[in-house]
């Protein structure tokens, strides 16, 4: 038997220099994980183990079923994600929806609302309740009187190593015995402990509908978050079409799970000695490992890693390559527009030990840089881009308080986390998902009278934030109109809102400046950096802001910025982002993407610019969208599953293998974000893969890839 004595945890870098020099692929959602199986499959124990065994008979709410995981970068996403999943289930958009979290430790201080200085609160999240620590004695105390007050179809409780829920257990199952409502237990490392070793009591006794895992199970040393509930409840989730309906940046990822995997070694050694057997099979046999991927994780995404022909062990990456089974992939999705110099920079980890500073000296070097670059020197940390869309959206409601009204534009995407979801205006991605902020109002950019209705909306209401995407990637890698805005920058000071752009995937040298609000003229207030930040290594994104906004934000609603900074301000993300700085620097990025994307642009118009089957090529820098005509024939009834076969048409070239994506809004329009240093040599190539397959007769195409979809492609040694 091991040594059941807990060890120190392994830092993040001892998780990343194997995972490079192994030349391990991280974001690289096609890659058959073995560490995203086995985090997953242990999530699933620990979940069945706590609570299953202890289920007073067969009825318990989770039975002997197995359950799945989704993967998140922090406790907020993570809960988030849990909350959507059971009101998606309970179809919550069609009747009121009440939700209370107890939350004895103040762990999720602004997650749904900001009491503010002076008494007034900033709500985020309508519908949710969030009772802090200071405030749980006086609560449980009127909760036994509250008689026909509000009722709660929905109770998260947060548990922590000292279990201080339990001194409310009483209070909590008489409004449980009242309301039923859907159970969400959110644990840290040491109150999943004390649960598990502990005496029986309402944590123990009380099975949950879904489990949170945050990210003290990677010893807050890289990002990390995750909920897990029965495979029914995730059903809905797993239907086509559905996939995707929640998702956050950077997910999966490896230096997560493989960091979660190392801290379990470390701190419960006893739980993987007797789950060792089945670890082991997921690390070394292909086949049980995709079976565990679809199991505990997404059987969606396996089934697009069969389809994909990624569906083996032999996946290693070499740069802006992805080496499978020998043959050598070039990649242009790169994590959707994170890839700076390719998969795993060799150079990373002395880079990272090349900051001899502390951590504030650091983040100090990073402001004065990004003040220097982009005119706003205040910052926050999050974890994604769709958290840093969240975080900017607080900070924006609490410093134009009381105002509540978000401006955002049609066919802009934010994110599908729960804040976030206020600037993504598919209504797709929000069917039973609600209560959500809902004064939100939508334009389109695009619409001749788009100023109009502007001036019209502003008319009608006092705007707190307008949101905009300079270029909506996810729509199609569209630019907005520069007239609209010009308008909504001129009406700016009349209408007292601030300007919140969202520089996620254009930002960071994407588009050739370091970011392409600055070059053309505006100063926003608020300013979001994403995807290349992370350097396809490290999970983190930033949210800039004025001096002016952190001067509101101080006085009215301080707790909002100490709360993000607590939980999302990882050491290693500073100086991740630093790194990619001083190599925008010494790469001279901006000018290196600008001639990228001009060759992109000849070569993709010498050999599409004609063709009847191509509607469109749109290049800025290398942010690079394809439209293909699907208005008639064959293309029109194929709309949807157009991109899908010219794609793997393309991962299939016998030349150069190229993986592109495509644009979640419009499926007919190919994606392309190769690495910011990509060379000359490796354009070529890509575009004449990406002209020789757009190219080729469509029913060629079609035969072809429903062949590759019926009998999935595994490389025969011949074409090694």
């Amino acid at each position: 038997m091991p040594d059941a004595s807990p060890s120190p945890l392994p830092s993040p870098l001892a998780t990343i220099e194997p995972m490079i020099a192994e030349r391990e692929p991280n974001l690289l959602r096609l890659y058959l994980n073995p560490h995203v199986v086995q985090a997953c499959f242990c999530l699933d124990r620990y979940v069945r183990e706590t609570w299953t065994a202890r289920a007073s008979g067969p009825n318990g709410r989770h039975g002997g079923e197995e359950c799945q995981s989704f993967l998140a970068n922090s406790l907020g996403e993570a809960l988030g994600g849990a909350i959507k999943l059971v009101r998606h289930n309970r179809g919550a958009v069609a009747a009121p929806s009440n939700g209370l979290i107890l939350d004895p430790t103040d762990r999720l201080t602004g997650f749904a609302h900001l009491d503010l200085t002076g008494g007034s609160r900033a709500e985020f999240l309508p519908g949710l309740r969030v009772i802090g620590g200071d405030q749980l004695d006086e609560f449980a105390a009127r909760i036994a009187s509250e008689g026909a007050g509000t009722r709660y179809d929905l109770l998260v409780l947060v548990a922590d190593p000292d279990l201080q829920i339990e001194r409310h257990a009483e209070a909590i199952r008489g409004l449980m015995r009242r309301d039923r409502p859907a159970l969400i237990v959110c644990v840290d490392r040491g109150g999943l402990d004390a649960i598990r070793g502990g005496p029986r009591g309402l944590l123990r006794e009380s099975i949950p509908d879904v489990v949170v895992f945050d990210e003290s199970f990677t010893g807050y040393g890289v990002p990390f978050g995750a909920f897990t509930a029965r495979r029914s409840l995730f059903a809905a989730w797993n239907r086509p079409g559905k996939s995707t309906f929640h998702s956050t940046t950077f997910q999966p990822n490896t230096v997560s799970t493989r960091h979660f995997m190392n801290c379990l070694a470390a701190e419960d050694p006893d739980f993987l000695h007797r789950h060792a057997g089945e670890l082991a099979a997921f690390r070394d046999d292909p086949a049980r490992r995709a079976d565990g991927l679809g199991r505990y994780y997404s059987p969606s995404l396996r089934r697009l890693i069969r389809v994909a022909g990624f569906e083996t062990g032999e996946i290693r990456t070499d740069g802006p390559f992805v080496v499978v089974d020998g043959r050598r992939v070039y990649d242009v999705v790169g994590g959707v527009a994170c890839s700076v110099r390719g998969h795993n920079p060799p150079t990373y980890p002395d880079e990272m030990r090349s900051f001899i500073g502390l951590a504030d000296r650091d983040e100090a070097e990073l402001r004065g840089r990004l003040r220097e670059l982009t005119g706003l020197g205040e910052i926050l940390p999050a974890v994604s881009g769709a958290t840093a869309v969240e975080n900017a959206l607080k900070l924006a409601l609490v410093a134009r308080f009381p105002r509540r009204h978000i401006m955002a534009l049609k066919a802009g995407f934010g994110g599908k986390t729960l804040v976030s979801l206020a600037g993504t205006a598919n209504p797709f991605y929000k069917e039973n998902v609600g209560p959500l902020h809902a004064e939100v109002h939508y334009v389109d950019p695009f619409a001749a009278d788009a100023r109009e209705r502007i001036d019209a909306l502003l008319a009608e209401h006092e705007f707190a934030v307008v949101q905009v995407e300079l270029i909506q990637s996810v729509g199609g890698v569209r630019p907005i109109p520069g007239e609209v805005i010009a308008h909504l920058d001129e009406r700016r000071a009349r209408g007292g809102y601030l300007l919140l752009v969202d520089e996620v995937q254009t930002g960071m040298y994407r588009t050739g400046p370091f970011v392409r609000s600055r070059a053309l003229g505006l100063a926003p207030d608020l300013l979001l950096l994403g995807k290349a930040t992370s350097d396809m290594i490290f999970p983190f994104a930033l949210t800039l802001y004025s001096d002016a906004v952190a001067a509101a934000v101080s006085e009215r609603g301080p707790a909002l910025v100490d709360s993000i900074r607590r939980g999302q301000g990882y050491e290693l993300g500073y100086r991740t982002v630093l790194n990619v700085l001083r190599l925008g620097d010494e790469l001279d990025l901006s000018r290196r993407v600008a001639e990228s994307g001009e060759l992109f642009r000849r070569l993709l118009q010498e050999g599409l610019g004609s063709h009847k089957g191509i509607r469109d090529v749109r290049v800025f820098g290398l942010l690079i969208a394809i439209e293909i005509d699907a208005r008639g024939g064959l293309r029109r009834r194929l709309r949807k599953r157009l991109s899908a076969l010219y794609l793997l048409a393309m991962l299939r070239h016998d030349r150069f293998p190229l993986l592109a994506g495509f644009c979640q809004y419009e499926p007919e329009t190919l994606k392309v974000t190769p690495p910011l240093d990509a060379g000359p040599e490796e354009i070529r190539r890509a575009c004449e893969t990406i002209v020789d397959v757009l190219r080729r007769p469509l029913p060629g195409v079609f035969l072809a890839g429903l062949l590759r979809i019926l009998m999935p492609f595994r490389t025969r040694r011949k074409e090694r």
